[in-house]
């Protein structure tokens, strides 16, 4: 995936799990998604075709706090999904790779945080 970008398809994902236990994230990911428009696939410069997010308006909707819940809920889920054994193993691999966009995100978030983009230990 694209450094600068979220996939959408993502966020809808994460929106369709959350939304029983997690109503109140997956409120905050359903505005997200009405209000975001996707980059144009002009604009992207890469071989992905899926609808793509900046990950500078993305967080603009979604706070860095709001994100790292998002990535703390989907992984309780998973852990649960695990323990449980009940979901395919597909299903695991998908839940697993969305966890890890997110994390992504969250790197990224940090990443463009520091106020010395050299110094990887200020994040303000």
């Amino acid at each position: 995936m694209p450094a600068d970008f979220f996939c959408r398809h993502n966020l809808e994902l994460s929106f369709r799990l959350l939304r029983n236990k997690h109503p109140l994230l997956a409120n905050a990911l359903k505005i997200a998604l009405d209000e975001l428009t996707p980059v144009d696939y002009q604009d992207l410069h890469a071989s992905y075709t899926g609808e793509m997010l900046l990950n500078s308006e993305l967080i603009e909707k979604l706070s860095p706090q709001v994100i790292g819940q998002i990535v703390s809920s989907l992984t309780n889920l998973g852990r649960q999904a695990l323990q449980q054994q009940d979901l395919p193993p597909r299903h695991i691999a998908v839940m697993r790779t969305l966890i890890e966009d997110w994390v992504a995100l969250t790197e990224w978030i940090l990443n463009h945080s520091s106020a010395d983009t050299g110094d990887k230990t200020s994040y303000h």
